[in-house]
Formats: structure tokens, C-alpha cells, sequence
């Protein structure tokens, strides 16, 4: 499974396995800490999963402990993750880069300030057989979405304004989240998905998909970690140290994976448990997530560095489709400070 969004306010998940340049390593110099660890909360989007396996890491390692700070993941399907950050009711959370432009403009002061997949995580896959390989095919093709709501939903919408396809050509199903089920019984010709989820499941089952990748047609800006502005006025050193902590978590799971999925399974209950198959399976997704959070520009300058193209895109995209009403100033919706 992958991150879902429930509104327009919270976030996605996660980009199909292209091989990617090796990211530079964050910086490993850590903060001592003064007195005892402070007690802060990551507001996960999902429930427990693989794809959080460099929080995992960075929390098993003890890097969040040499910050001073314990760290306790909260996981909410992403229904109110970024109100509650805005409100300081919890530190960190997870949220898109189109979340956050809405947020701020209905006066939400959240800010990105690292970003975790470089490119935006949402396919549009089919069987094979069908022929659907570019977004021109999508016309007249039957198109199943969770929902008009969404990361599948800007995705969709992105894809379609860059190919200058209007949304009446398509005939688009809201099923909710079966979509393997959905494209498995043929039920609809073509369906949303996480790009290292959702095919990755599909082809496990011998079944050979096309897939049209939102991120190829148009650069949206992706997911990454989230928190207020008062945090961030008052308590920097705590921001600088929690990013980079998660990023040295994120550098270990890429230079050992194998590594990072077994110390994930103790995070995970249910994927413990799980069969042999199972856990191959989540293997491979941990596996086809490793190229999102690499790009020619993390090989630059380091992982979790957002791009601020993507976001210069993903506003005039939300202007220009009416979903932002007003403009939002993007120097204070990101920043790279707590990458550096």
C-alpha cells in the first residue's frame, strides 16, 4: 500500500524504479544534546509501512536520539495531518507540495523543509494488451481513481493539462482504493496508482502492465516533511536536527536495503507476521521506492533537497486550473535551509 490523500490538504505517495545517480550523503555532524530527549511527533499519512523505512532506521540507529529527540509516529491516513501541524498540536508530518500550496492559501502556515520523493509519485497503468502506453491513449478510455479528491486526482489533472486533454474525454470511475482488483477484472481499462506500489503488485501476479507516469509529462512537486512556522521560529536546532536524522535514515536504506527492511518489520506488525510472499513482495516495493529519492539534483546537493522549479510548476498549474484561488509566496512554502 502507499500514502493516501482524503483532501486536497494532505499528502502522496511514492515513482517508478529508473535508475537514478547516487545521492550525496547528508551530513552526519550531529547536535548534543543538553538535557533529556524532547518528546516530539511525526504525523504519518498511512498506516505503518515499508515506504516509511528511512524514519525506521533513523529511529532504530539512535540518530533521532542523537538530536535529542524521541520521536513517536503517529499515523493518521492523512486526514488532518497538515491542519494538526499548522496548529503545533504535532512537530513533523508528511504532506505534497500541492497540499501545501492550498494550505497556505487558507492561511496555514505550514512549511516544507525537506522533500522526500523528487518526483511525484502517481501512475496511470493498464494491461498490456490494451495498448495504452501515452497520455493521448487516455482519450475515450475508461479511467478508475479513488476518488475527485487526492493525490490520483492532481495527478490526473496535472497530466491532462500538460497534454492538453480535457478531463470530458476521458471516462473517468471513482472505485475507491481497488484499484488492482478493479483492473484485474477488467472492470476499467486504466487505473491510478503509486508507481512503486500498486504495478509492482501486478506484475507479482504475472499479469503485464503499461505504465504512464504523471512525473515524465509534468514536474509536480512530491511529498516531504512538513511543520509550522512557529516551530521553525522557535525552535530551529530541533527542525535541523529531526531532517538530519531522517536523511541519514534515508542514506542508510539506500546503501543497504536488505538491512532496512529487517529492521522495518519491528515497526510493522502485520508485515511481520506476513508470509514469505508478502514480505518478497513489500521487498520490492521497498526496492522500487529507492529511485524517487534520488534525482540529478539530490547528486548535487544532497537528499531531501527541494526543487524549486517543481514548485514554480505546481503553482501555475493550480492557478491556471482554478484550484488555487489566490497566489501563494512560495519562499515561505519551502526552504532548503535544513537540508544544507
Amino acid at each position: 500500500m502507499c500514502w493516501r490523500m482524503t483532501s486536497l490538504f494532505v499528502i502522496v505517495l511514492t515513482i517508478a524504479a529508473c535508475g537514478a545517480p547516487q545521492a550525496v550523503a547528508p551530513q552526519a555532524t550531529s547536535v548534543a544534546p543538553a538535557s533529556a530527549p524532547r518528546d516530539v511527533i511525526m504525523a504519518m499519512p498511512y498506516i505503518p509501512n515499508i515506504q516509511f523505512a528511512h524514519f525506521y532506521v533513523a529511529d532504530t540507529k539512535g540518530y533521532y536520539a542523537e538530536e535529542g529527540l524521541k520521536v513517536t509516529f503517529d499515523y493518521n491516513f492523512e486526514t488532518d495531518v497538515v491542519q494538526r501541524v499548522a496548529q503545533d498540536t504535532v512537530q513533523f508530518g508528511a504532506a505534497s507540495g500541492d497540499s501545501v500550496l492550498l494550505a497556505r492559501s487558507q492561511g496555514l502556515p505550514v512549511v516544507t523543509v525537506a522533500t522526500m520523493n523528487q518526483k511525484f509519485p502517481i501512475v496511470f497503468f493498464s494491461k498490456q494488451a490494451a495498448g495504452i502506453t501515452t497520455p493521448a491513449d487516455l482519450r475515450g478510455a475508461t479511467v478508475g481513481i479513488p476518488g475527485r479528491f487526492g493525490a490520483s486526482y492532481i495527478g490526473l489533472l496535472a497530466l491532462l493539462y500538460a497534454n492538453q486533454i480535457a478531463e470530458s474525454e476521458l471516462n473517468i470511475q471513482e472505485i475507491g482504493f481497488a484499484q488492482v482488483a478493479a483492473l484485474s477484472q477488467d472492470k476499467v481499462q486504466v487505473v491510478s496508482g503509486y508507481g512503486n506500489n500498486e504495478p509492482v503488485q501486478l506484475r507479482a501476479q504475472g499479469v503485464a502492465v503499461n505504465v504512464i507516469r504523471v512525473a515524465d509529462s509534468f514536474p509536480l512537486a512530491s511529498d516531504g516533511v512538513i511543520v509550522g512556522e512557529q516551530l521553525i521560529d522557535e525552535s530551529p536546532e530541533e527542525v535541523r536536527g529531526f531532517v538530519r536524522a531522517t536523511l541519514r535514515g534515508m542514506q542508510d536504506v539506500i546503501a543497504d536495503p536488505d538491512a532496512a527492511f529487517q529492521t522495518s518489520l519491528a515497526y510493522i506488525p502485520e508485515l511481520q507476521s506476513a508470509d514469505a510472499a508478502t514480505q518478497q513482495l513489500q521487498r520490492a516495493v521497498l526496492q522500487e521506492t529507492l529511485p524517487y529519492w534520488q534525482s540529478d539534483l539530490t547528486a548535487a546537493r544532497g537528499l531531501g533537497t527541494t526543487d524549486e522549479a517543481s514548485w514554480q510548476a505546481t503553482h501555475a498549474f493550480l492557478r491556471e486550473s482554478g484550484l488555487l484561488k489566490g497566489d501563494v509566496d512560495l519562499t515561505k512554502a519551502f526552504t532548503n535551509d535544513f537540508v544544507r
